[in-house]
């Protein structure tokens, strides 16, 4: 019996891909796979699918605001309803929940936000106590 040649082989053997789609997720900038596996955990339990990449781009945006949009009202839903801070409290709950190799991870993702947040914001004295320290903040 003649010996069968490699492509030949090849060609029938059906192609493998390795599917890590947490870690391709644009919003998760060097995501290393121990991080994008925690992540794909939490969101799985507690969250929706993409929740923690959706919430850290829409807080870059957030906190990455031009200064006349940032100037325009104190930023509370009174003066800028379409202005939320709710992507920060889903960042907060993956920041608390997440084991602490992750969780460390994404804060050091996060914190460069936040510090960029606070530079452009002042303390709003007026501001409920009860919530995140993201919701007492003006666009002073």
């Amino acid at each position: 019996m003649p010996r069968s040649r490699p492509s030949r082989l090849r060609a029938a053997r059906p192609v493998r891909r390795h599917r890590s789609s947490a870690r391709r997720e644009p919003g998760l900038p060097r995501a290393s796979s121990t991080l994008a596996a925690a992540v794909v955990l939490l969101e799985h339990r507690r969250l929706w699918p993409g929740a923690v990449a959706q919430a850290l781009r829409q807080w870059s945006r957030h906190a990455r605001r031009p200064g006349l949009a940032l100037s325009g009202g104190c930023g509370c839903p009174l003066c800028d309803p379409f202005s939320s801070t709710e992507e920060r409290a889903v960042l907060e709950l993956a920041l608390r929940a997440l084991p602490p190799r992750p969780a460390r991870e994404l804060r050091l993702l996060v914190q460069p936000l936040d510090e960029l947040f606070l530079s452009r914001s002042s303390p709003d004295p007026f501001a409920p106590s009860d919530e995140g320290w993201w919701t007492r903040r003006c666009w002073g």
